[in-house]
Order: structure tokens, then sequence, then C-alpha cells
């Protein structure tokens, strides 16, 4: 009998230390949260930036038109401005209104390899619209009627059944090749958000993704730069004008070129890093 008076009480004893210890944790646990300043949570490590291999030209549109890559800055014509974008601040085109960047102020050359991407929210409104045109001129035509299509690309949108239609087109130096996904490459305005824009260019091929997805090709041989100068950045014009692809009323984020042909898992990098 003495023997279970003795073991009961010991299990009391380790109990009651057990509720005690149970007790020291909790309020240790409530202090933390409560604790100025808080306990500090060990935070997520940053995403890795975009890879820059290859990039030759890079405008954020965060603060300013201004090329990070060369340190030079676009050219506005008429009031484009800035919006709320996709990262930060975007490109927002207004009516008579577009960027024009000289070529001769880009960190490198333009080669017959090249990337060019973008973030893009579409307004329907005007319903046609040049959106990137790197073109030459089209001698012995007047201003509003430049179409010389045989050199450089024409990244632009047109009407399609109430959508609108991501196209392009390229010059090889005597003729001009055309990207047209149909309705792969259309885009309802009233829900297509933002979408990813890219035009890849290498000897042999030509293609243009939506979100990393492949909408168009074109067997081109090779792309010609002749004559090209400028890039128009938010408008067809002063270019690519006689079908009135002009200012376009649509958002543009993260601009970016390379020297290179993107690859479609590399695009969608792009869009993933962008998204998440």
């Amino acid at each position: 009998m003495h023997i279970l008076k003795k073991t009961i009480k010991m299990k009391k004893h380790i109990y009651i230390s057990v509720a005690a210890l149970l007790l020291f944790a909790l309020s240790s646990c409530f202090q933390d949260l409560g604790q100025n300043p808080p306990f500090d949570f060990p935070e997520e490590p940053p995403k890795p930036p975009i890879s820059e291999e290859g990039q030759i030209f890079h405008i954020s549109f965060d603060t300013d038109y201004k090329d990070v890559v060369s340190g030079k800055s676009a050219t506005s014509v008429g009031n484009p401005g800035l919006s709320d974008g996709k990262i930060d601040k975007a490109y927002a085109g207004a009516q008579e209104s577009y960027l024009t960047f000289k070529l001769s102020d880009m960190n490198a050359v333009l080669s017959a390899d090249l990337t060019v991407g973008f973030w893009y929210k579409v307004n329907a409104v005007p319903d046609r619209a040049g959106l990137i045109v790197i073109g030459p001129v089209t001698e012995g035509a007047s201003a509003d009627a430049q179409n010389n299509r045989t050199s450089g690309f024409r990244i632009f949108r047109e009407n399609a059944g109430g959508k609108q239609r991501i196209k392009a087109n390229v010059g090889n130096g005597s003729t001009d090749g055309w990207l047209d996904g149909a309705d792969k490459a259309d885009l309802d305005p009233a829900t297509a958000g933002w979408k990813y824009i890219t035009l890849t260019l290498t000897e042999g091929k030509a293609a243009l993704y939506i979100n990393g997805e492949e909408v168009a090709t074109n067997d081109l041989s090779q792309i010609s730069w002749n004559g090209c100068d400028i890039m128009s950045i938010g408008s067809g014009a002063p270019r690519f004008n006689e079908w009135g692809h002009l200012s376009d009323n649509s958002l543009i984020d993260d601009l970016r070129i390379y020297n290179k042909a993107l690859t479609a898992t590399e695009i969608k990098n792009i869009v993933i890093h962008d998204t998440e």
C-alpha cells in the first residue's frame, strides 16, 4: 500500500511537470507572435532575375523611356504616358502618339538572330495599330503612305471578328513574309489581360509567340536590316502607316531585345518569372 501511494504521488509530479512545460512553451510562442519588434520569420529568397545573356535593349517603362542597356532614351511623339503595368509602370499609348528609338543608339548592331519580347494589354480602339516596327523609308512615297516591307519587321494587330489578331511581317532584302496565326493569335479585348508577345528571328525561320506558345511561323531565309534606322514603339508610324496601322492606345511593358533567338522554354521562363 505504501509503495502504491508513492507511485501515485510520483505520477502526479510528472503530470504537473509536463503541464508546466507545455504552458511555458505556449507562452513563449504567443510572446514571439506579439513581441515588439515581432518575431522575424525567415523570408523567401528573392526570385533570380531574368537572364540578360544576349540582351541588347531593355525599357522597363517604370519611370521613363530609357533603354537601361545603352543609357539612351526613346523620343516621344505626341503625348504618350505611363500607367499601371504588368510589373510596375507601363507605356500607355494615346492618339497620334508613339516612341522612336535610333538603332545607332543601341548597344549592338542588329543581326540575323533576334528576339523582341514585351508584355501587352490590348485596347481595341483603334481597331488596328502598330506595336513594334523597325523598317526602311518607302522612297518616293508620301509621309502617310510608308509601306516598304522588304527589310526589318513589323509587329501589329488587326480586327478579327471583334477580337484583335496579333501579326508580324518580316523582310529578307527583296520580299517579305507574313506570320498570321489565324485564331491562335487572337486576343479578346474584354478578357485577354496581359499577354507576352514575342517575335524570334533566325536564319531559316521566324516565329511569333503569345505567352510562350508558338502561334505562327514563316520559313524566312534571313532578315535584312537594309535602310532600317529607327524603331517605333506603340505605332506603325512613321515607316508602316499606309494601311492605317497607326498609334495604339494599348499598354506595353518591359520591352526587351536580344541578339539571339530565344527558345520557347526561355520565353516561358520569362512569362513565369513575371507572373509568379
